[in-house]
């Protein structure tokens, strides 16, 4: 146990928010499917409460305006909510013009729904990223949106950008600045690995994530976990996922109510609002 306090967070989609899998599952469908996300989030709030957490939620716009009871929900339990997009599309498959209308789009129906200021957004998949798939263009469009922090840019390989900072730190832009808050991973011979949410952490070893968060704190560096509803869902529904995506969104989700639970019972956390001072 260390004084650092740590950031628990959650991308509040369904179950059929994937990306990439238009061919399988497209858009158009979405609002015949079964939606399950407020039966989990209130799984995940339930545990919070039980060990007197407060954390993150990036709401996904869609969600919002779908069922805003999940987000009242949320926030009558006193946690922070943030965007995450309202269409859950990845940042660089969007122009400019089209990202701020989704930002705004999304923070506009949860602020409706609470009565409260957004300052947070996580973009759907990292998707803020360098390279052939570069969108470091959405920050400065995030800081003139009043956005205050970030938590989209993953220190990773694939799905990121692999020399970024692993600890928060602060952009500078032309519309101000913006605290980036990255997703923990666990720097090895091997490069980074992602054992801070997903399938890294329901597959990595427990002793591997636990030392990953104890040597952060170690240099009073807060590290920021991120978990989906879906992953506390034992049986959810089944659509015919490639291999890749399969192991992704359903590898060992059994573990990861276990996981959760000792993480909190070992180290402080709480909301990104309480790390920045929001």
């Amino acid at each position: 146990m260390t004084d650092v306090l740590n950031a628990i967070t959650v991308d509040v989609e369904d179950w059929f928010h994937i990306c990439d899998i238009e061919t399988v599952l497209p858009p158009s469908q979405w609002d015949r499917c079964e939606s399950r996300v407020e039966e989990n989030v209130t799984k995940i709030l339930q545990i919070l409460s039980k060990n007197r957490v407060l954390g993150t939620f990036f709401v996904l716009g869609y969600v919002a305006q779908r069922l805003p009871e999940v987000v009242k929900m949320i926030a009558d339990e006193g946690h922070e909510l943030a965007s995450h997009g309202f269409d859950h599309v990845q940042v660089y498959k969007m122009t400019p013009d089209e990202f701020e209308r989704d930002i705004i789009r999304s923070r506009r129906v949860i602020q409706e729904v609470v009565g409260d200021r957004v300052f947070g957004y996580r973009a759907p998949e990292w998707s803020i990223r360098k390279g052939s798939r570069n969108s470091l263009w959405a920050l400065p469009i995030l800081a003139a949106n009043g956005f205050r922090y970030d938590s989209s840019i993953a220190p990773l390989r694939i799905i990121g950008i692999p020399n970024a900072p692993r600890e928060p730190y602060t952009i500078s832009t032309d519309h101000g600045e913006i605290e980036e808050f990255p997703p923990l991973v666990k720097n090895t011979w091997a490069g980074n690995l992602p054992v801070g949410g997903g399938w890294g952490l329901r597959i990595f070893p427990y002793r591997m994530i636990r030392r990953a968060i104890a040597e952060m704190n170690g240099y009073g560096i807060p590290a920021v976990i991120f978990l989906h509803p879906s992953e506390f869902d034992p049986d959810p529904p089944r659509i015919p996922l490639p291999l890749v995506k399969r192991f992704v969104c359903r590898g060992k989700i059994k573990g990861t109510e276990q996981r959760v639970e000792r993480l909190l019972g070992e180290f402080p956390f709480g909301a990104i609002r309480e790390i920045h001072g929001d």
